[in-house]
């Protein structure tokens, strides 16, 4: 049984439902690219200052990204994380757009009750999350220094509160050459493709000898002109990640190896690109994560927990994660057969049941905001424990 302020936060968010669905279809059928969420960032912003929070734009010198904040008298500062960019091709196939309804709803929610829990509610607009790593940059700032805990649902096809995250590095590798008459005249041509071609041989012969904790994965991104052409210049895109950022480096200089040996081996000459900021691996907060499950469960929600270090992604919410408590569980929109950025998820993103679990995400947030508000030993635990306290 909820307690009465509880109830009331819930009702809220049922209040606003009709301004909720109106931003997640809105962000549905607008899919805009990392750094590129123009109508987004104006759509919620507009919305959050319609409500009556001060607005912050461009911060961190992110066109894109903003924040949202609205305080009453002294408390702990709760921070709400809305991810809105899309995929290439795709759109929303990973619900970005229930995410920052959610996020959303759940904070003009507990601003609601301010008056009677004072403190302060901060929705940050965090750009590029499915590439660049938006947060990244916010977190530089110092954007998340006095906050006391941060939240943000992800949809998937399972409702799980905890799941770890690979940390991440791109790279971008370019190997140059010399053209050539591929028929006629080869030997005198140098084949860049050949040496992207050899690196991807070369990561294959690492896998025997990788940790089940680690990913390498990469696509061509240029592989010549022609076919008659030998190819002068060739390039290609690599994901490396792994469960800890010091494995993560080992295993990043074991890909330059590849890159290296590819060179010597086809005569090219290469050159390596950082490709964006590295994605940390999420700092799992355990006293918040049970704090959200006891709430998720109160709202009549099933909890279908699978283990915390398969089917791993990564996330720059997992930056934010190692400088503030932070909680990123997911809600069911789909069957166990759909799963995020196939076209399907996308469809479920814009479905009765993504909107369900979008605004199940709000209410269960909102509460959650709210213990962490008038609740200062669950807070302490909290703090605790990302301090370097026992689990509970």
């Amino acid at each position: 049984m909820l307690d009465p302020l509880k109830q009331a936060l819930i009702e809220e968010v049922d209040r606003l439902s009709p301004e909720l669905l109106q931003i997640s279809r809105f962000l549905h059928a607008n899919p805009e690219l990392a750094f590129e969420e123009y109508q987004a960032a104006e759509f919620l912003t507009r919305t959050l200052e319609e409500h009556g929070f001060s607005l912050e734009r461009g911060v961190a010198g992110l066109p894109t990204a903003f924040t949202a904040a609205y305080a009453s008298g002294e408390g702990p500062t709760i921070a709400f994380l809305a991810e809105y960019d899309a995929l290439p091709g795709i759109g929303h196939a990973c619900g970005h757009n229930l995410i920052a309804s959610a996020s959303v709803g759940a904070a003009l929610a507990l601003k609601s009750r301010l008056a009677q829990i004072p403190g302060r509610v901060l929705l940050v607009g965090c750009p590029a999350e499915e590439k660049g790593g938006g947060k990244i940059p916010l977190v530089e700032a110092g954007l998340f220094q006095w906050v006391d805990a941060a939240m943000l649902v992800h949809p998937s096809n399972r409702t799980e509160i905890v799941k770890k995250a690979l940390g991440m590095r791109d790279v971008q590798v370019e190997f140059f050459g010399k053209a050539a008459h591929a028929a006629a005249v080869p030997y005198l041509g140098i084949n860049a493709l050949d040496a992207v071609i050899l690196t991807f041989n070369n990561i294959n012969a690492l896998r025997q000898q990788l940790r089940s904790d680690t990913r390498v994965h990469g696509i061509i991104t240029h592989g010549g002109k022609a076919p008659n052409i030998i190819p002068d210049h060739a390039a290609a895109l690599f994901y490396v990640r792994a469960l800890d950022m010091g494995h993560l480096e080992e295993l990043y200089q074991k890909v330059l190896g590849c890159f290296e040996a590819a060179a010597s081996a086809t005569g090219t000459r290469y050159q390596v690109k950082r490709a964006g900021h590295d994605y940390h691996p999420h700092k799992i907060n355990y006293s918040l994560a049970q704090l959200f499950r006891q709430n998720l469960e109160a709202l009549g929600a099933e909890v279908d927990q699978g283990p915390e270090d398969v089917d791993l992604g990564s996330t720059d919410v997992g930056n934010v994660s190692q400088v503030v408590p932070t909680l990123q569980p997911t809600i069911t929109i789909c069957g166990p057969k759909v799963s995020c950025h196939m076209s399907e998820f996308a469809v479920a993103s814009g479905s009765s049941a993504g909107e369900e679990g979008m605004l199940l995400a709000a209410r269960a947030m909102a509460i959650t905001g709210l213990d962490l508000l008038r609740d200062r030993d669950a807070l302490d635990r909290v703090k605790a424990e990302f301090a370097g306290g026992r689990r509970p």
